[in-house]
């Protein structure tokens, strides 16, 4: 169980470490100093430094056998583990408006309109029932239903596997260095 939680650590980090490389590669830096409230890049170093010291750790308790080393280890990486969910949250996209950006109310959004108490028999407006449907209104519809453009179907971006298995990865190492060390 040793060698298998080391070969899960070096494949985590395989995969962190082309994510980082791909990052960087990309300009990834630049761009998260540039805009306000961007990622702080000690904590991605952060992250990527603790996994390889974790692994570090591991390899000298693979080495000596000492149990002590071991329980480092998965300390190490209980921080590495946080830090890695610290900057996936903090990257993963939520929905917000733009600076200056106005929000448009959905249809739903809008107040209802109060009718106040009438009188039996007084008209309260038209009767939702008694309203008419033309040939021309059903028309108009079918017209700009076909009119709009086809959108292509959604394609999975087989790089999106990158991180996910990063983090199941990272999940399963986890496990494996808390078993290997309480034996």
């Amino acid at each position: 169980m040793r060698l298998a939680t080391a070969i899960s650590w070096l494949v985590t980090a395989s995969l962190g470490a082309y994510m980082l490389r791909t990052w960087l590669a990309r300009g990834g830096l630049r761009r998260e100093r540039a805009r306000a409230g961007g990622l702080p890049p000690q904590l991605i170093f952060g992250h990527a430094g603790l996994a390889l010291f974790g692994l570090l750790v591991w390899v000298s308790y693979l080495a000596t056998g000492v149990r002590a080393l071991a329980w480092t280890a998965v300390g190490v990486l209980m921080a590495t583990v946080g830090l890695g969910l610290s900057t996936v949250t903090l990257w993963t996209p939520y929905p917000t408006r733009k600076p200056g950006e106005r929000r448009v109310p959905a249809p739903w959004d809008e107040p209802a309109v109060v009718v106040p108490d009438t009188p039996a028999g007084a008209a309260e407006g038209p009767d939702p029932l008694e309203s008419v449907i033309t040939d021309e209104m059903i028309e108009q519809l079918l017209e700009d239903a076909y009119s709009q453009p086809r959108q292509r179907p959604i394609r999975v971006n087989p790089a999106v596997l990158v991180p996910i298995a990063h983090g199941f990865a990272a999940i399963g190492t986890f496990v494996l260095a808390v078993m290997t060390a309480s034996m």
